[in-house]
């Protein structure tokens, strides 16, 4: 499905959460502040001279758009520009879309958050373990960082792989730690819940999201990179001393944890939509953002709920995700008690710290807080 039928099918449609969608955002004239806009070009263009080749940002209050700013260039040789239109992939910050998919399917009863991951994806070895879907979601399972076995090993990640071989590999893998007792980052442990939404549903993760998520959002920019209507995008990274245009990871090899592409503007919404009821209903938000309790009753120490970290930004609730893939780097705020969200999104990885989008993001976050 191209993106030019799915503006048309958002036309003729009958969407029930009618209120939130929009088709792809664009600047809202007299909306835009001076000083966002000025804070978004100085400091797109200090991670620019960092190398980066080029940036998105954009900025959402109540739900508009009121800054959508595109510097740089998507490819060095052609000079293509970017726009607020250019896809591009959003590594990590897939994981809200993957623990908002699992939320809806507990508000329809299909699960528990308490559900030990082996009843819909049996074939995982919990070696002797219960390993939860809520375990998952906040990163305190104990499953390793990563699926993938060590070179040399014969699995590319620029080729297509599947969830036995995926499973397969895991399953080699002692836990890093018990299940419950510890805060451990794992890629692998959010491509399991991919697979307990396709064991759901019947239908594979990409189309979930698209139609759970983007569809009736309005979020046509986002989805499953190199699926039926969005590209699988190239980006930079610094390698041996030198920018080099990186071939991508395979959707597959990172799916439901990193898989999915998207623009600034499409998240800064998101962000938006998912805490004001669209996306999910509200007590599913609150135990979104609610941070993890181990086994003993403690919170996890850098506030990590479900696929979101839950913290504060100058005195603000503050509820933020970032992400980091080969080519792509993204950053992701949003600011709940002033309805605000920066996003930032770059086509650059492994970079220097001055092309870091957290310093992007931090920058136009202070200045849509002072323009108030």
């Amino acid at each position: 499905m191209t993106r030019a039928l799915l503006v048309l099918l958002l036309t003729l449609i009958n969407i029930p959460v009618a209120a939130a969608p929009r088709m792809r955002a664009v600047r809202h004239p007299g909306l835009e502040p001076a000083a966002i806009a000025e804070a978004a070009r100085q400091a797109a263009e200090a991670a620019m001279q960092a190398g980066v080749p080029g940036v998105q940002v954009a900025v959402s209050r109540y739900g508009r758009v009121i800054y959508s700013g595109a510097f740089g260039v998507t490819d060095k040789d052609s000079a293509t520009a970017v726009t607020s239109g250019t896809v591009m992939q959003i590594a990590s910050l897939s994981k809200q879309f993957t623990a908002a998919a699992i939320l809806r399917l507990a508000e329809r009863g299909a699960l528990s958050l308490d559900d030990r991951i082996d009843k819909y994806v049996p074939e995982f070895n919990t070696q002797g373990s219960t390993v939860t879907l809520r375990q998952l979601m906040s990163h305190t399972s104990g499953l390793r960082r990563d699926w993938t076995p060590p070179p040399p090993s014969g699995v590319s990640l620029w080729a297509p792989v599947t969830r036995a071989q995926t499973i397969q590999y895991l399953n080699a893998k002692p836990f890093d730690t018990a299940p419950g007792t510890n805060w451990s980052y794992s890629n692998a442990g959010f491509m399991l819940l991919g697979y307990a939404i396709e064991s759901i549903t019947g239908r594979p993760y990409a189309e979930f999201i698209q139609n759970e998520f983007a569809l009736p959002l309005g979020l046509i920019d986002t989805g499953l990179c190199g699926s039926s209507h969005l590209p699988l995008p190239r980006g930079y990274g610094l390698v041996a001393g030198g920018w080099k245009l990186l071939s991508p990871l395979h959707p597959t090899v990172v799916s439901s944890s990193g898989g999915l592409c998207s623009t600034a503007s499409d998240l800064a919404r998101w962000s938006h939509l998912i805490a004001k009821g669209y996306g999910m209903l509200p007590a599913s938000y609150a135990a979104m953002t609610t941070p993890a309790r181990l086994a003993d009753n403690t919170f996890v120490p850098n506030g990590y709920a479900f696929g979101v970290h839950v913290q504060a930004f100058k005195g603000h609730p503050l509820v933020w995700h970032s992400g980091a893939i080969d080519g792509y780097q993204s950053w992701l705020l949003y600011l709940s008690n002033q309805d605000l969200a920066v996003a930032v999104i770059t086509n650059a990885f492994p970079a220097p710290q001055g092309g870091s989008p957290r310093l992007i993001a931090d920058a136009v976050a202070n200045a849509a807080l002072a323009s108030q």
